[in-house]
């Protein structure tokens, strides 16, 4: 796996048109005259190299604090423990100031503010999901540093999970060829481009294959890819 390549630490309202926060989730809050929010930031969104497959992603924890912010107003309906997912940040520039609109699954957070600045606070991790477990985050921090520590990252249960991951993976894609290999093969039927006794040989290797790759997968974070 290659190491993904930050383009810089730190980013600010200047580079608001080429940030996005689509579904990047919320662990922590902390309103003093700033808003300081605890983010995992999906950095970049990884097309998957066999059709039919979800997305995986490159993650970091962040820390976004608008600054200098006013006329706030929460309407955020959840239990917070679990998370807000942003859908969308949105600017609306006024006489002095910008509006700010942070727009989640759960509600809406409204306020005025001169800025942005978000930090980079780890190294990306490859994820199969948009997020990252609390223990390979290291918890939740509002540090405003791009170099937190983070002894999980070289715990040896969490590097072996890692690696199974991997070869999950591996079977999904497997299997995900297998499931193409039958479609096509329903299609050869249906055209006459097979036989019968071919066609059903040829689909009892497949599914037996399959039963194989759902046997390996079953209870795993894959088992429904």
């Amino acid at each position: 796996m290659e190491k993904y390549e930050l383009e810089k630490n730190i980013w600010t309202d200047a580079d608001f048109e080429k940030m996005g926060w689509h579904d990047c989730r919320i662990y922590k809050i902390r309103l003093t005259e700033n808003l300081e929010l605890d983010i995992d930031y999906i950095l970049q969104w990884n097309k998957p190299d066999i059709e039919g497959l979800p997305f995986t992603f490159w993650v970091a924890p962040a820390t976004l604090v608008f600054k200098n912010i006013n006329n706030i107003q929460f309407e955020i309906d959840t239990a917070f423990h679990k998370g807000v997912e942003i859908e969308d940040i949105e600017l609306k520039k006024l006489d002095n100031k910008i509006q700010w609109t942070i727009i989640t699954q759960q509600g809406d957070i409204e306020f005025t503010s001169d800025g942005f600045t978000q930090w980079i606070r780890q190294e990306p991790f490859f994820q199969f999901g948009q997020t990252i477990s609390y223990i390979e985050r290291y918890g939740f921090s509002l540090e405003q540093i791009t170099d937190q520590e983070n002894p999980n990252r070289i715990r040896q249960d969490i590097i072996e999970q890692q690696k199974k991951d991997f070869e999950h993976y591996e079977n999904v894609k497997k299997r995900q060829l297998k499931r193409q290999e039958k479609s096509d093969l329903e299609e050869h039927r249906e055209n006459g481009k097979i036989d019968l006794k071919d066609y059903l040989t040829k689909k009892k290797e497949i599914k037996e294959m399959l039963d194989y790759y759902d046997y390996w997968l079953k209870n795993t974070k894959f088992e429904n890819w």
